[in-house]
Parts: C-alpha cells; sequence; structure tokens
C-alpha cells in the first residue's frame, strides 16, 4: 500500500495550479492546506520521513475531497484516491457525529426507525422545544440537526417498479441513496414522473444500499467495498439503458465502483433527461421565475456533467436561470466534512450564499442531497425563506399532462 501511495503522489510535480482551485487553501493561504502540500505530506509519511501525528492527520482530514484540484491538475493525478487510501491505512476517523449518520445510512431499520423518530420530532413541535433549549448545541449535535428539513407529511411509499407512461423507449435503474427517500421524498417522486414521461420504465431495487462514499471518506474501505458489492448485485440481472442517480455525490461514488459494467451505466438524472428527455420538452409549462443553479463540486469536479443541467432547465420556458460563477468554489457540506468542520464549511457556505444572494433569485437548485440541505439550513439562519429544490423537481412541477389519444376519448 505505501508503494501504492507513493505512486499516486509521485505524479505530483508540484505545479501549483491546483493552489487557487482549492477552498481550504483559497480560506488559510497555508501550504499544509493545499493539495499539493497535502501530497508532500503523504510522500513523507509513506516514506517514513514524517510520523504519523494529529497535526498532519488533520491537515489530511481538512481536505473536502472537492476534487477541483483534479479538474485543474495536467498532471491528472488521482487526488481522490490518494487522500482515502492515506485515510484507510493510516486512521479511521470516527467521530459520534459522523458514526450516527453513517449508522442510518447504512442500515436500512436505523433508517426507518429515524424516519418515524424525526416526523415525531418535527409534528410534535418538539424540535421547536429543544432547539430553544439549546440542546443541540449543549449535545454536540447542532451540525447535524441544522440540516433537517422543515417537516412535511410522506409522500405515497416506493414501489420497486414504475411503467413508462409514453410510448417506451427502454427501462432504468434509479439509485435513490440512502437518504433521498428520507430526507427529499419530492425529488425521488418527481424523478419517477420525469423519467417515465421521457418514456423509461423505471426500476427501483428495494435492496440498494447507500453507495458506500461516506465510509469511504471516512477511512472504511471494507464497508465501502461491502455496499458497493451490494448496489452491483441489486441492479444485476436488469437490461438497462442507465443506471440513474439522483444525487451528484452518490453518482460520483457510483461511477468509481471497481465494476466496468455497472459503473459504466451510472448517469446522473440530468444529463440522462438532456440526452433522453426530448419528449419532455413540448410539455413544459412556463415558469417565470428567477432561479439560482448551485452546481456541486461532484457535479462539476467529478462527473464533469454540470453543463447537462443548465442544458435541461433551459428547456423551460421563460425560466431565467442564473448560475453561480465560476469563481464559487465548494459550498462546505462535502458529505460529513460540515459535521467535523463547521467553522470551515460555514466560511465556504457564507461565500456560497453571499454569491447567490446578491441578486436574491426566486427558487434555488442544487443537484447534490447534500449541499440542498447545507444550503437550505443556511438560508434559514440568514432568515430566508428561499425553496431549495433539485432541478428534477422544477421539471416536474412545470410538466403538463400527456393529451388523451384520440381512441381514448370518450362521448
Amino acid at each position: 500500500m505505501m508503494n501504492e501511495l507513493l505512486s499516486d503522489a509521485d505524479l505530483c510535480v508540484k505545479c501549483g495550479l491546483c493552489l487557487p482551485h482549492c477552498p481550504t487553501y483559497t480560506h488559510t493561504q497555508n501550504e499544509n492546506e493545499s493539495p499539493r502540500g497535502r501530497i508532500a505530506l503523504i510522500q513523507a509519511w509513506a516514506g517514513h520521513k514524517l510520523p504519523g501525528s494529529e497535526a498532519l492527520f488533520a491537515h489530511i482530514d481538512n481536505c473536502l475531497l472537492c476534487r477541483a484540484c483534479e479538474r485543474a491538475c495536467p498532471a491528472v493525478v488521482p487526488y481522490s484516491r490518494l487522500i482515502d487510501n492515506f485515510r484507510s491505512h493510516s486512521h479511521s476517523h470516527r467521530s459520534v457525529r459522523v458514526a450516527l449518520l453513517k449508522k442510518v445510512a447504512h442500515n436500512q431499520k436505523t433508517r426507518r426507525w429515524a424516519q418515524t423518530a424525526l416526523r415525531v420530532y418535527q409534528s410534535s413541535h418538539l424540535q421547536q422545544t429543544v432547539r430553544r433549549l439549546n440542546l443541540p448545541k449543549l449535545l454536540r449535535l447542532q451540525s447535524l440537526e441544522r440540516l433537517l428539513p422543515s417537516h412535511s407529511e410522506p409522500i405515497s411509499p416506493i414501489n420497486s417498479y414504475y411503467p413508462a407512461t409514453a410510448p417506451e423507449q427502454g427501462q432504468v435503474g434509479l439509485f435513490v441513496g440512502c437518504l433521498g427517500e428520507w430526507l427529499d421524498q419530492e425529488t425521488v417522486h418527481a424523478a419517477i414522473t420525469v423519467l417515465t414521461a421521457a418514456g423509461f420504465a423505471v426500476h427501483i431495487p428495494t435492496t440498494q444500499a447507500c453507495c458506500g462514499a461516506l465510509a469511504l471518506h471516512d477511512g472504511d474501505s471494507t464497508t465501502s467495498s461491502h455496499l458497493a458489492a451490494t448496489n452491483i448485485g441489486s441492479f444485476s440481472g436488469l437490461t438497462l439503458t442507465a443506471i440513474v442517480s439522483i444525487a451528484s455525490g452518490c453518482g460520483s461514488q457510483l461511477r468509481d465502483y471497481n465494476n466496468a459494467g455497472f459503473a459504466g451505466k451510472v448517469m446522473d438524472i440530468s444529463h440522462f433527461l438532456s440526452q433522453f428527455g426530448a419528449a419532455l420538452t413540448p410539455r413544459l409549462k412556463p415558469l417565470p421565475k428567477a432561479v439560482c443553479l448551485h452546481s456541486p463540486c461532484s457535479l462539476k469536479n467529478s462527473l464533469r456533467t454540470d453543463q447537462s443541467v443548465v442544458n435541461l432547465l433551459q428547456k423551460i420556458p421563460d425560466l431565467n436561470l442564473v448560475p453561480l460563477p465560476d469563481s464559487a468554489q465548494c459550498c462546505g457540506s462535502a458529505g460529513s466534512y460540515l459535521l467535523d468542520h463547521p467553522q470551515m464549511a460555514q466560511t465556504l457556505l457564507t461565500a456560497v450564499l453571499d454569491q447567490a444572494l446578491a441578486q436574491p433569485p426566486d427558487i434555488l437548485v442544487s443537484s447534490n442531497i447534500g449541499c440542498a440541505l447545507h444550503i437550505a439550513a443556511g438560508l434559514r439562519e440568514r432568515g430566508f425563506t428561499l425553496e431549495v429544490v433539485h432541478p428534477v423537481v422544477l421539471l416536474a412541477r412545470q410538466l403538463t399532462a400527456l393529451a388523451p389519444k384520440e381512441g381514448d376519448l370518450t362521448d
């Protein structure tokens, strides 16, 4: 493993082109908080020239794994793989907050219990009482509790199969993720509505699990590999045009699975619809609103399909799409990062919100659930009631019903 670390690290020529793209370096101006600085630290550690220490681990843990450096790197250094391998073989970062999140994400029974508990917590006004007593802060769970969305009544349960509602073009598998059905049911149902309206039958295997990103980035490669095997098995045996992911963070992880047959079929839902959703265009009602577009790092720097969201949303008539400027960096969510690095996460979120609110939009869209929850929490903390939704939610809301066929007309 040391040889693999050194082999990957040695690809870095220390040119520094990554520095202006790194959020932690931008805000600290500390070379140890830059990609090339972290690579140098790993090289020294793997080469037995630097002992493991809390300071060393802290610099590596402070990385968001936004992969902006990978997009800028002329040497194509596999930086994210380098960081994940280092974390896996040097130490495992298991805070109580991250351990709790992983427990919910990885275990379906725990997730169902948590979903019921959340409904009681919010509908009984217990949440307001707990917040007034400042209990989340006292229990060091404030960074987790602040993400909880407002209470909403559950939508209908999710089925394992939905037929196409337009002339069928093919079949897709839908990866809903470990938290989608729990915290963002509207997006899951919107995805089903839009995909079936585009002419695709949708399979949602009940055995699918967490994508494994939380475990991998926490140094737990064993659990991550087990979850990958579960998901690959869940979608096997189906003849699919694509395996469509709702959350770009999950899609990024799925694309990195060590199984070409599976990974090669994974597509972010907006990218998929931009290629296969032509049937939707004439059915989209106008939406005369200003929509701020947030492109998650996983979409920009890993999947690199952020332009597909722009192309897709521009199909909605009268919509005024305002993407965040190219200078916008990571929002600070980064999976579980915001739980253990709340100060840096808040610093990065503040910068993103300042840009988004320079000309306050009517709606903000983001393609990743973690980013959406983090941004929505930040807006609430600023006193804004701005709605934060997934791009496919806008599509589903603007979708008109199919006109009945002539043979379907009745007297």
